[in-house]
């Protein structure tokens, strides 16, 4: 457990060295070829519900299993530099969080292969939670919903 959190801190500070763009109007062509959802994952540095969703439950083997499976997943700190590109506008990943409505963190977006927001998790959850909304989301459970 020690070597992990080792791990996602030096991933989490080259993250921050080294600034991404991130293409989601890519993504959703990409989306569309495999039959996947995509998951974004809105955070920020210092956090401790970003950290702990982070360490505990994305860490999970079967959290990690089922986005590799039905998901593409993007990892967005909004304090980094970078762009993200979506509905061919692109904003700073602070600007595109507030402007998609979610200036919460952490907050987890799914969207669909059409580009669609189609669910969200706001807040930290532990992995079983989290795995019955990445059930719901890659069943499409979410149109059932109300």
């Amino acid at each position: 457990m020690y070597f992990k959190r080792v791990i996602l801190t030096l991933l989490a500070f080259a993250s921050l060295s080294f600034a991404s763009d991130v293409n989601l109007d890519n993504l959703v062509v990409d989306a569309k070829k495999t039959n996947k959802h995509i998951l974004v994952f809105l955070h920020t540095t210092g956090c401790p519900y970003c950290e702990k969703l982070q360490e505990f439950t994305l860490d999970d083997d079967d959290v990690q299993a089922s986005i590799k499976k039905d998901f593409i997943f993007v990892d967005i700190n909004v304090k980094d530099e970078g762009i993200v590109t979506f509905d061919n506008i692109k904003l700073s990943k602070l600007e595109f969080a507030k402007k998609i409505g979610y200036p919460v963190y952490p907050s987890c977006l799914f969207f669909d292969q059409n580009g669609e927001l189609v669910y969200d998790e706001v807040g930290y959850k532990d992995e079983v939670k989290f795995l019955e909304t990445l059930k719901i989301v890659s069943s499409k459970a979410y149109n059932n919903i109300d």
